[in-house]
């Protein structure tokens, strides 16, 4: 999830002005991976000198206090003997603003950055009470018991071994033993490459092949030093280590680590904390009085719908059953896939998602192949899927390739959007909350190709479609327009596209609010979404969607996580979905948890009356979410839901 990085010196004739480009570029490349706060050690005979900051590296590097550092630790390297090992953060556990929360992390001698999320570090706090925990960050219980057991007279080696047996979730680690001069490389999923220059005295380290790639096409004088088919890949489950002085690199396996087992968890919920919520419930007695479908469960207020006379409406009569290819064919596809050489055979598309997350689980375990899992974060992918990411990950043994966007900045936007459209709601500029998400379609396809492949997997839900979003803005759903067309995406055609186009840019207008700094994030999403080609393999073409087996799968064997204020699976990874069904619900007595039953209902999977129960249960307000959601975006909770509250109702 984080960028990590390292280089070791052991007295290459490199000169400092080549070192400085490699750090400088080695920071930039790793800011893809997280952007909200940089930092680096500097190991200098004795000393280690560290700097960490919340800001992007990019910034860092070009700070005076960052020269001044730098410039400081060459002048103290009486030898070429050095090491470094730096860190770009996707803010995880611990708020970024505190600098203990940033890496490295620091404990005496001995310091060390990590990408991905300890899962269960509250629990290894719990079992080592003698540990003084000092920051939020999982990544110092790390540090804390690489230290005691270093005291304990184990290796460097043993101690990371024995850690990578007691933690649970992804990690990749850089660690570096002061006293003993030795520099230890692990991961338990394989996010972690080196190289050797040729002479064996220069190592350079980082958290992708491409970024080791792009180093070397960067900086031309690393090619008198490297050559770019001698990149090593940590394999998941092994650990390597380097010392200060020329010599073999040793390889260790990593025990296997123990599998989460914190399913369901339940947290404290924000209605003990505080009573101002009851004021914003939603009272849905006249919600239950809506005059619904007969046969699924789609209200009244559904735009463009329409009843017969037996009450059928317009989306079941022009609905089409899902028409599975055999999943003989999806085995024989896999067999070609697959690459003899074990080498990487496709990208998966895992944002964290329940849906997702099976499908990584069918793609490894039921297929056999070798992936990379890709996933976009845009400051909306909240904690839980982050930790359900960690859970996946370390388990099937998988490399993750995160693209982080602009966190700070992308928030920034939300927050100025949704300022915006408190000051005049219209329900057809919901989505705009959303639009920042969009970039994952254009990341998917850059990442594909960055990386040589020829496939993108993914596992989405046939059944999510749900037409209101657009339809809102007056937009006819296509399925009710052209019921011989089937589309894998709710895309639109052109004419539709510049008809939605023209009901914001009238909203723009009226409401100039929305003419702010996210303009551009917007557009460029938009055409993320409706433009850009999405030619994805798609799992559910070939195997049924089945909830509760994909529910089974990833609670029992992976020990996936719940969220602490709904008992459902779906968009508990989506921290704006809890705000936007809101909404929805408030004003139009239906949300996206409607439409996903309505469909199960159409395919024969679910009952009318199971449905019923069901959104009963789906619709209620996830207020602990919510409260993440405007903490998040730094806007008052209480104030938008009051808005929220006095918007005209579509069922009154």
């Amino acid at each position: 999830m984080c960028g990590i990085w390292g280089i070791v010196n052991r007295g290459a004739a490199i000169s400092q002005q080549q070192i400085e480009k490699i750090i400088k570029e080695l920071f930039i490349l790793s800011e893809t991976r997280g952007k909200e706060a940089s930092g680096f050690a500097f190991k200098t005979g004795k000393n280690i000198h560290i700097m960490k900051r919340d800001i992007e590296a990019s910034k860092l590097i070009r700070s005076n206090e960052y020269k001044k550092m730098i410039h400081k630790c060459f002048s103290e390297c009486a030898t070429k003997d050095f090491m470094i090992i730096g860190h770009s953060r996707l803010v995880t556990n611990g708020t970024a603003h505190d600098d203990e929360n940033n890496q490295p992390i620091y404990v005496n001698d001995l310091v060390t950055v990590h990408n991905g999320i300890i899962v269960n570090c509250d629990k290894l706090w719990e079992q080592n009470t003698g540990l003084k925990k000092e920051s939020e960050v999982d990544t110092e219980i790390f540090a804390k018991l690489c230290k005691k057991y270093i005291c304990c007279g184990m290796s460097p080696q043993d101690t990371i071994l024995k850690i990578y047996s007691e933690i649970e979730g992804m990690a990749s680690t850089i660690t570096l033993f002061g006293n003993s001069n030795i520099l230890v490389c692990a991961s338990n999923n394989g996010s972690l490459y080196y190289m050797v220059s040729k002479d064996q005295k220069l190592i350079l380290i980082a958290s992708e092949r491409l970024i080791m790639q792009r180093l070397w096409r960067h900086l031309f004088f690393l090619h008198d030093w490297f050559s770019l088919d001698k990149i090593t890949h940590v394999m998941p489950n092994e650990v390597i280590s380097f010392e200060s002085v020329p010599g073999f690199v040793a390889t260790h396996k990593v025990i296997n680590h123990k599998r989460t087992s914190t399913s369901g968890k339940e947290k404290k919920s924000i209605n003990v904390l505080n009573n101002r919520i009851s004021l914003y419930e939603i009272d849905n007695t006249k919600i239950k009085k809506l005059k619904r479908c007969s046969k699924c469960l789609l209200p009244v207020t559904m735009p463009f719908i329409e009843f017969d006379n037996n009450g059928e409406c317009n989306y079941c009569r022009t609905y089409k059953k899902m028409k599975y290819k055999s999943k003989g064919e999806l085995e024989r596809w896999a067999e070609k896939q697959r690459k003899k050489d074990g080498e990487n055979d496709s990208i998966v598309s895992f944002s964290g998602g329940r849906d997702s997350s099976y499908g990584l689980h069918y793609f490894v375990k039921e297929l056999g192949l070798k992936p990379i899992a890709y996933s976009y974060d845009w400051g909306m992918v909240t904690d839980l899927a982050r930790r359900n990411q960690s859970r996946m990950c370390s388990q099937l043994g998988i490399e993750f390739v995160l693209v982080s966007a602009n966190i700070r900045a992308k928030r920034t936007n939300i927050r100025k959007n949704v300022a915006a459209w408190l000051k005049s709601p219209a329900l057809g500029l919901v989505p705009l909350f959303m639009a920042g998400d969009k970039h994952y379609f254009y990341y998917a396809n850059k990442v594909r190709k960055d990386y040589g492949l020829d496939t993108i997997l993914m596992a989405s839900n046939p059944f999510e479609k749900t037409h209101f979003k657009s339809g809102f803005c007056n937009v006819k759903p296509t399925v009710l327009k052209q019921m011989d067309k089937e589309l894998e995406l709710e895309q639109l055609n052109i004419t539709d596209i510049f008809k939605m186009g023209n009901y914001y840019v009238e909203h723009f207008l009226k409401n100039t609010a929305f003419i702010n700094s996210s303009l551009w994030d917007t557009i460029k999403a938009t055409a993320s979404y409706y433009v850009i080609p999405h030619n994805y393999f798609r799992l559910f073409n070939y195997i049924e969607w089945n909830e509760e087996k994909i529910n089974d799968v990833l609670l029992n064997q992976y020990g996936w996580e719940l969220a602490s204020d709904t008992k459902s699976t779906w968009r508990i990874g989506d921290g704006t979905a809890p705000f936007y069904n809101y909404i929805y619900y408030c004003v139009c007595g239906f949300t996206e948890n409607d439409t996903l039953r309505s469909n199960q209902i159409r395919e024969g999977m679910i009952t009318r009356e199971k449905g019923l129960e069901l959104i009963e249960q789906d619709n209620r307000v996830r207020w602990d979410s919510l409260k993440w959601y405007f903490d998040t975006i730094d806007l008052d909770m209480y104030d938008a839901l009051k808005v929220i509250k006095k918007m005209p109702k579509l069922y009154e």
